[in-house]
């Protein structure tokens, strides 16, 4: 680290030790990395596992409401991006 960039891996603040639960929210988070923010951002995505190409083609099938849902079936999470308009 350079004299000129501020250290944020900080465990205290004055005389009081911050908590893993509040560590953890920014531990060594330089705003720099991110065009100054001043917390981490939160990206919002995610990717989910099938147990096999066909169970995700279905799992869409349904999302996209091409096919009804057996009897039992509920339709499960899906990027959030794909049902907005």
């Amino acid at each position: 680290m350079t004299a000129s960039r501020k250290d944020y891996r900080k465990k205290m603040i004055g005389n009081h030790r911050l908590s893993p639960e509040t560590q953890m929210m920014g531990y060594g988070y330089d705003p720099a990395l991110s065009e100054g923010a001043l917390k981490p951002p939160v990206f919002m995505t995610s990717t989910f596992v099938f147990e096999s190409a066909k169970h995700g083609k279905e799992f869409f099938e349904l999302a996209y409401g091409k096919r009804q849902a057996a009897e039992g079936e509920e339709p499960g999470l899906i990027y959030s991006r794909i049902n907005n308009p």
